[in-house]
C-alpha cells in the first residue's frame, strides 16, 4: 500500500522529522471507496485504523493520490488541476506538501540538508 510505504520511508529520514515536531493533525485521504487516515502528532506519523473525528480530508482519483503520496506532484498543483479536492487549511496543506515531496527526495537531499 502506498501510504504504508510513505510512512516507512518518512520515518527513515531524520532530516524531515523536525517539520512535524509541533504538528498535530489528522488527514483522511479518500480515493473512491477506499480511505486511510494519517495522523501527525508531535514528531510522530502513523496510519489510524479507526474513523474517529477527522479534521481534514483530501479526495481524489487513484492516479492523483499516487502522485501525491509518491511526491511526484505537489498537492496544490493537483488541487489546481482539479485532480484533488482539498479541505485542509493552507498552513497544513503546505506542511503536507512538504512532507510528501521531501520524503520522495531520497538520500540526495538529506546530504544537502
Amino acid at each position: 500500500m502506498l501510504a504504508e510505504k510513505f510512512i516507512e520511508k518518512f520515518t527513515k529520514q531524520d532530516h524531515i522529522l523536525g517539520l512535524i515536531k509541533q504538528a498535530d493533525l489528522k488527514v483522511k485521504l479518500s480515493c473512491g471507496e477506499e480511505s486511510i487516515v494519517i495522523e501527525i502528532k508531535y514528531g510522530n506519523i502513523s496510519l489510524l485504523n479507526n474513523q474517529d473525528p477527522i479534521w481534514y480530508e483530501i479526495k481524489g482519483d487513484h492516479q492523483a493520490m499516487k502522485y501525491l503520496i509518491e511526491g511526484t506532484e505537489q498537492l496544490r498543483v493537483l488541487e489546481h488541476k482539479g485532480h484533488l479536492t482539498v479541505s485542509v487549511p493552507l498552513r497544513a496543506t503546505l506542511l503536507l506538501e512538504s512532507l510528501f515531496f521531501l520524503t520522495r527526495a531520497h538520500e540526495n537531499l538529506a546530504k544537502v540538508i
